[in-house]
């Protein structure tokens, strides 16, 4: 009896002083890589095909307010290099082709470190395939905090580039986005 009762007391002092965080500092809630919910079921697969993108991407289920479902826009000129994915007046990523160019997000990274003057840049997720960050304007300079991401995903041979528009959204938008980004794969024409 008194082994049990060490065994729990140890345990709780444990979860105390864990506090349930894994790692150090003030991030918003979001740890690492792997904290975002690589979950799908809240969301259904779109293909890109009838807009000339040889892939399929899972998109969040979004409702209007009066309960009934809002359909994917997706807003493209034929034979130019961008597409404008949007699910309401929030979600609008950014797709971009950049044909066989290599190494976007080492140079995304590059480009948000000089902004250092202007922003405050802080990496909530940076992989290899991923960016997601909160962007603030240095204290005293007013204005609010916005979340961005910034993607990549390689369909035959070309590189694409999925982000937010210069304005970001909110944070838990910006997670949906970032598991869209995620999802991204070709398909089987095919089969």
């Amino acid at each position: 009896m008194k082994k049990i009762l060490i065994a729990s007391l140890c345990c709780m002092f444990l979860l105390i002083a864990c506090d349930g965080k894994n790692g150090s500092g003030d991030n918003d809630g979001v740890l690492a890589t792997d904290s975002i919910d690589m979950n799908f079921d809240d969301m259904s697969a779109f293909s890109l095909v009838n807009y000339g993108l040889n892939m399929q991407i899972m998109l969040p289920k979004v409702q209007s307010s009066t309960g009934a479902s809002i359909e994917p826009e997706v807003k493209h000129d034929e034979g130019d290099y961008l597409w404008y994915l949007s699910i309401g007046p929030r979600f609008t990523l950014i797709i971009e082709d950049f044909g066989r160019e290599k190494n976007k997000l080492a140079d995304e990274r590059k480009r948000l470190n000089e902004l250092d003057d202007i922003f405050n840049v802080e990496f909530l997720q940076d992989d290899d395939k991923v960016l997601m960050y909160k962007r603030t304007l240095h204290e005293g300079s007013g204005g609010k905090p916005s979340y961005h991401c910034y993607g990549t995903t390689e369909v035959d041979g070309y590189t694409y580039i999925f982000k937010t528009d210069q304005d970001g959204t909110f944070k838990p938008i910006v997670e949906d986005m970032v598991k869209t980004i995620r999802s991204a794969e070709p398909i089987n024409i095919d089969a």
